[in-house]
């Protein structure tokens, strides 16, 4: 488990949604990504965080005892890869079954999983922004802390700000203008 942990960072960068599934829709889900050939508790992970798009990363303390529940109820069964030694998940017939039966959860599951995406895509720009602003307060800073600038610059760097804000106040206005014109 440790070279698992080694591997790829998830792509939720720390901000993951703490429940974005109740326990059932986490175990169906989980039955659903076994079919499509997912077969490691850490594959589930990435593949849980990718199709969520990173606004949901399930620790290890969440994803293996899920296993182990699917594992005793009958769902799942579990064998060693002999290449790496980890623990590789199959679904029986039992689980596909029980899958088939709960195809409303499952539903509900992907409508979640529809909606994190179509979030994702509209917040593809929001986060382009956040790190411009976040190196521009960090350039700010690091300038203030060292006292490189006068009173003139900062007098100057202030002017500037307060103009980008204004011009940003504008666009954002015939923004909302527009879809409310729209809409």
């Amino acid at each position: 488990m440790a070279n698992e942990q080694q591997l790829e960072p998830c792509l939720c960068n720390g901000k993951s949604v703490s429940r974005m599934f109740n326990p059932k829709q986490l175990r169906i889900y989980i039955l659903h990504l076994l079919t499509g050939g997912i077969n490691y508790g850490y594959e589930l992970i990435k593949k849980i965080a990718e199709e969520t798009a990173g606004f949901y990363c399930p620790s290890p303390g969440v994803i293996y005892p899920t296993l182990t529940l699917l594992e005793e109820l009958g769902f799942i069964s579990a064998g060693k890869d002999n290449g790496k030694g980890r623990k590789c998940y199959v679904i029986t017939p039992e689980g596909r079954c029980f899958l088939l039966l709960k195809a409303e959860i499952l539903a509900e599951v992907q409508l979640k999983l529809k909606y994190a995406q179509e979030l994702k895509a509209g917040n593809q720009f929001a986060n382009e922004i956040e790190c411009a602003v976040d190196k521009f307060k960090s350039l700010l800073r690091h300038q203030i802390v060292i006292q490189q600038l006068t009173k003139e610059e900062t007098t100057r760097v202030v002017e500037i700000i307060n103009r980008a804000v204004e011009r940003i106040e504008q666009v954002n206005a015939v923004l909302v203008a527009e879809g409310k014109s729209n809409g």
